[in-house]
This record gives structure tokens, sequence and C-alpha cells, in this order.
């Protein structure tokens, strides 16, 4: 089939007339005009079709097809006696058919928020079938782009991502299959919320180990194994459990959205807060963490069947919970079930996420460590119901290089040979534009679809079609770090994900040199963009584009300053911040904010924390600060003790000196005796510390840190990290 400018009028798109074939088509019609030239008619009669979906015209060709086969997302093109199907599943995978369609007929590609349409002078689709079939039934990756930006929905939908975190466009109904009405992670505390029931059941909850009910996620944990026989079932004998109540929640969810199938039951994102009650300190030595989360769900997947029946329903839901964290080691010993209570239900999922890989290799290769091979086996023999998290930035430095293109693709095929039915690649959803994560994304979106594919292909189309012509420079600087890193990485060198390998970011690993030359490589080409014969707007576009690239080696260098200069760098400070605004960067790690808006943030909600008995010194240097805060401010910032906040990074506090938070949070790896003073910002909360002089540290932060906000009377804490040497004593 050969559709031109001198005979498209014969051709035309016919759909079920359901809004989102209609979706389809336009998207169709209008990528097509792009790179041809003329726009396809809707079908009124025309000789010849493309059909979309399932109608009169393509029924036939479609019986053809088990599109239970298909992983429910794939579709296939068939091109007969001049006419196209798309055919496919449900609408979204036949969406996914037209974009299909378009990349593979016409070139056209979905390039983060660029639309590359080539020019051609026909599009031609020859005889035969076409068919594809992704890894996994849901894949995504977790970047800002598909996850915060205002076009996210399309985003995922061009990039072929489902799942938990592929947003729908509304009114295109297409029924995501996961339940949305609360958080998909860590979220015990909906199903079961402390607010409701910790006056009436306090046997329900864990008292976090700092003794207090404090109602952060992180901070208040179920008892799990509270309306749950010693047989592993529903304890019918209690009117009111925590098995109860969570049937009881999971029901009012289902009801809320009945289009739903998955429904995401995570315990809070902290180790500590366990409950320590004899029944599951009990379970604990018997299974561990892992089986009673195991064992407490069957119970309530149990109870709900029970419901669903006396209802005369099936129960055809699906229930996800994490391996994570403290339940990250499957209940196995020897490859067997420690007991045959802990093998999950059916219609229990398990979101293996191996944050303690090493990710410095692919999770293949023999240098991974053991105890992570061992859980991929220990999982994947316990149950088929696996779904993956896999990781790909240092969540402290997201801007930090972070190189694992490498082994994308190696890892993506273990995942699908594993048979993982979802596939979730975490990068910084939620710091802005991350250039290196957005290149993952669209490298792992391609190879989700189709594993020949060459990665080194992939970031050439990426960065040549995106960048324009900086695109040798961007290309240069990849080269550059993975080169870099290689010798790094056979000399012992190891990746991290967070803070904990200080390592990581040592300024001797990373020689000035090295970051000035990415620098200069990526400034020169902006100048080369600004000189071109372009319009005003492509170059801005690429120019913004760049400056993405541009702020890597900009904080890599700002955070290592001192020790390349020999003191802080306002240059590079006043480079990156500048540049954190031209781009539209909100932090720089997952719980690093590039500065606090205490005006929206509300002065008056912050706290000045001292340990339990402070100095005199350190008193003092709390007055000071308060008396500044209040002097530009007009609000009286109170000063307490530690036992007065929670361990948090979400606390809304300045931390001087001695304290819980610091020392339990962010002191791990740092040694004040190296310091003169240290002053850091994490989530909302500021560390002021020093072994020496504690008040010039906080006269530090506040002449230095602290600066006038856009509104009257209000302050911005910047994120500028101070680390005072002995020197300056």
């Amino acid at each position: 089939m050969k559709i031109t400018t001198n005979n498209y009028q014969n051709y035309a798109v016919i759909t079920d007339g359901s809004k989102a074939l209609e979706f389809a088509k336009k998207e169709l019609q209008t990528f097509i005009n792009r790179c041809c030239g003329f726009t396809l008619p809707d079908y009124q009669g025309q000789a010849h079709f493309i059909s979309l979906g399932v109608n009169e015209k393509s029924k036939t060709v479609a019986a053809r097809y088990d599109f239970t086969q298909f992983r429910e997302d794939g579709y296939v093109i068939v091109c007969e006696n001049e006419n196209v199907y798309i055919l496919a599943e449900n609408a979204r995978a036949v969406i996914f058919g037209v974009y299909g369609l378009l990349e593979e007929f016409l070139g056209v590609r979905f390039v983060n928020d660029h639309e590359h349409t080539p020019k051609n002078e026909y599009v031609q689709i020859d005889e035969g079938e076409y068919k594809r079939i992704p890894c996994s039934e849901q894949r995504i990756y977790l970047s800002y782009a598909g996850f915060e930006k205002p076009t996210t929905p399309l985003h995922c939908l061009r990039y072929k991502f489902t799942g938990d975190y592929a947003e729908d466009i509304e009114g295109l109904d297409l029924h995501n299959k996961w339940y949305k009405g609360i958080p998909n992670s860590h979220n015990s505390n909906y199903y079961v919320p402390v607010e409701t029931w910790g006056e009436k059941h306090p046997e329900f909850f864990s008292i976090n180990r700092y003794g207090n009910f404090r109602i952060f996620e992180s901070a208040v944990e179920l008892c799990y194994t509270n309306g749950v026989t010693d047989e592993g079932e529903y304890d019918e004998s209690k009117d009111c459990s925590v098995v109860s109540v969570t049937a009881d929640s999971f029901m009012r969810f289902m009801e809320a959205d009945p289009y739903a199938k998955y429904f995401m039951f995570g315990r809070v994102d902290n180790s500590a807060s366990r409950c320590h009650c004899p029944r599951c300190e009990a379970a604990r030595l018997a299974y561990g963490d892992s089986g009673i989360m195991i064992v407490f769900l069957n119970a309530v997947i149990g109870e709900l069947r029970r419901r669903f029946a006396k209802a005369g329903k099936t129960f055809d839901k699906k229930i996800v919970t994490f391996a994570y964290s403290a339940t990250v080691n499957p209940p196995v010993k020897d490859g067997k079930p420690i007991t045959q209570k802990v093998v999950p239900d059916k219609d229990l999922y398990i979101r293996f996420a191996p944050i303690d890989a090493d990710f410095t290799y692919s999770m293949t290769d023999e240098r991974q460590k053991s105890s992570v091979r061992e859980q991929f086996e220990g999982w994947t023999s316990l149950t088929k119901n696996i779904m993956l998290w896999d990781y790909n930035c240092n969540y402290n430095e997201c801007l930090w290089y972070f190189p694992n293109l490498s082994y994308l693709k190696e890892n993506i095929c273990l995942y699908a040979d594993l048979g993982m039915n979802y596939i979730m690649k975490q990068g910084s959803f939620n710091v802005g534009p991350i250039w290196l994560d957005e290149l993952k994304c669209y490298v792992a979106s391609r190879l989700y679809w189709d594993l020949s594919l060459n990665t080194e292909d992939l970031i050439k189309e990426y960065v040549t079609i995106y960048f324009g012509m900086g695109a040798p420079a961007v290309l240069s600087l990849i080269e550059k770090m993975e080169t870099h890193y290689k010798k790094l990485i056979a000399e012992g060198f190891h990746l991290d994900l967070g803070g904990a390998n200080l390592d990581f970011f040592a300024p001797d690993k990373y020689s000035f040199a090295l970051l000035a030359e990415c620098e200069n490589l990526i400034e020169s080409a902006i100048e080369n963009v600004q000189s071109a014969a372009l319009s005003t707007d492509e170059k801005n576009t690429y120019v913004k584009r760049l400056k993405t690239v541009l702020a890597t080696p900009v904080r890599m260098i700002l955070r290592n300053a001192y020790a390349y200069f020999g003191k802080e760098s306002e240059e590079y400070e006043d480079k990156f911040f500048r540049l954190a605004d031209e781009i539209g960067l909100k932090l720089s790690g997952e719980v690093v904010p590039i500065y606090i808006d205490l005006a929206s943030k509300g002065v008056s909600r912050y706290k000045i924390i001292t340990g339990q008995t402070p100095t005199d010194e350190v008193l003092c240097a709390a007055k000071y600060l308060q008396a500044y805060i209040q002097e530009k401010t007009g609000v009286t910032v109170p000063i307490g003790k530690d036992n007065e906040v929670f361990p948090a990074y979400w606390e809304y506090a300045i931390m001087i000196g001695k304290n819980t938070m610091t020392n339990e949070f962010y002191k791990k790896g740092l040694d004040l005796r190296d310091c003169a003073y240290y002053i850091d910002v994490k989530g909302w909360c500021v560390f002021i510390d020093s072994e020496y002089d504690v008040q010039k540290a906080v006269r530090v932060f506040a002449q230095s840190l602290l600066r006038k906000g856009d509104e009257d009377n209000s302050l911005e804490i910047v994120s500028r990290k101070r680390i005072g040497k002995l020197e300056e004593k």
C-alpha cells in the first residue's frame, strides 16, 4: 500500500467512534500530515482505509488473532488488499499500534517533549503482518517527563508506557489498571489510619522507637499479626482487627474504582518502624518481616474473597506489596518456603525492589552481590507474580553522572527472561529535568518493545534529535564520563544510590580538569547554537536543553569546590543556581531542595532545635538565629529540643549542634574533626554543627544561606552546602 499526495483521498481512517480511538485517529492524521503534507479523511465509503481497532471493516481479520497472547499492550499491523488494520486487545494497545505505525513506516520519533517528524513523500506499508509484543505487560521509566510535567499522560502514551505511574489522558476512558485513590507505594496508613484508630485500638499500631504517635508515613507502622490466626488465616473471633479494617478499606477502594485491577499495599519506608509485640517478634524469628507481610495479606485476600463470594461475585483483583527494605529478603531456606504459610496467594504480587544491589554492575554480572542474587532466586522460586522496581541514579545528587547506560539492556533482558509482568525503572522523577534520566527513559522505552535494538544506536538517536547541532558535544561528554567511570570501576570504585558511600562523590575521583572540560564542551555548544542561523525559538529551545546537560558538570564541581579551589566558589554557586532557575530544577536530590521558601512553607511552622542538654554556646547561637529571623520576617520562631520533632527530613526544623536528627540521619561518614563547621539542607531540614564554633556556623548560615524572598517579610533557605575547614576557625 502506497499513499501519496495524488491518491490519499482514496484512503480514509475508520474507528468504532469511541473517544480513545477517535484520539488515535487524530494522532495518525496529524503526524501523517506533518510528514507527508496531506491529511487522510475520515471514512465515508472510500475504496481503501486504515482501520483502528475492531469494527465492521476489521472484525473478520481480528478473528484470526488470540489477543490474550499479546501481553495486554501488544498489537498487530496487518496490510492486505490495500487496506491496513491496527488490531489489539484494548483501546490503549490500538493507540500504541498507531504510534508504532508512525515510528516504523514514517520515522516519527517521540523524544522527551520533542516530536520528530521527518519529511516523506508518501506512506508505504508493504503487504504482510507486523506483530509487536512488549517484553512485559507493564513497563515504565519513572522520570520527570513521565511523572510531573503537565504533558505526562501524553508522554506515557507515546512512549507506550503502562502501569501505576503511567497517567492516563483525561476523558479517553482507558481505565488504568491500578487504583490511584491513594499513594501507590508506602501507604499502609491509608488503609488503617492512626488518626481514626489510634485511640480506639492502640494495639493496631507499633509505637515507634521514639515513643510517640507522630503521624508520618514513616513513623507509625501496623501490627501485621493482629487479626491473623497462628495458622495464618483470618481470625474471625475478633470483632475488629488490622486484617478486618484493611479488608474494609480494600472493599471501599474497589467499589470506588471498579475498573482497577491492581491495588498497592506498602508498609512504611522505614525498617525501624516495625511492630515489636510478642506475636510479631515470634513471627519475625520464624520467617522474617517479608513472611509476616505475606501471611497478613494472604489473610486479607482470603477475607476479601469470602466477601466477594457472599455477594455472588468472583474475586478478580490483585494485591501488590513491596519486597523492599525490611521485607526485601524472601522467606525461603534452601530454595524452599520456610513454611507453606509464606507462599503468596495466587492474587498477591510481590514488587521486588533490590535497593541493596551493587549498581556498579548489572544484575547478571558475576560481581553482583551474592545476597542480591539470592533474593532474585528466592522470590522467583516462591511465586511467579513478581514485579520489578529498578534504580537508575544517585538520589542525593540527581545531577551527578550515573553510568548505568551500558547495562540498561542487560537488566531489562533479565527481567523479561524471568517473566516479570511489571518492569519499572526509577529515575529522578521529582527534581526537574535531568537530561541523563530522560535519555535513559527513551532508551528503556524502545528496548521494552524490541530487545534486539542496540543501546548505543538509541543513545545517538536521542541525542542527535534532541540536542540538534549541540549533539556532538553531548555525545563527547557521555563518552568522556563513561570512559572515566570504566577506569574507576576497574580500580575498585563503586556506584551509590544515596549518600552513604562518600567515596562516590570524593573529589579525588573526579579531577577538576575532567569536569571543566565537560563544562567547556557544553558551553561552547551553547555559543555555537546562539550564533547559528536558527530562529529565535529554535535557539532558545536548544540552549535550554543544553543547559540541562551543563548543570551536571557545574553541580559536580560545586559540590567539591573547596577541594578544587581551597575555598567555596561564588562563581560556581551563582552559575548553578542560575541554571537551576533557567531550566526549572526544584531539587538537586530527591529530598534536597534548591531552596526552601519560608513564605510558602510558613516561617511560623519552623522550630530551631537543639539537643536535650544544649551547651550555653548552642543556646546562644539558637537565640541569635531566632532574633535574626524575627528581625527579617517579624515572626518569632520557637526554640525547642529534639524530643519535639520526629527524626525525618520533612520536619520544619533548623537543627543546631548535637541532636537526634543530626546523629541518626546525617553524620554517617562525616567526621566533624575535619571541619570548623558543617551546614547542609535535606528535605525541609537544616543541619548546622561544629566541633569548635557553633556560633560562627550559625552566623555563616544566617548571613549567606538565608536570603530575601519574593514576598515582604519572607526568607528563603538556600541549599548551599558549607564546610569550613580547620584553618578557617
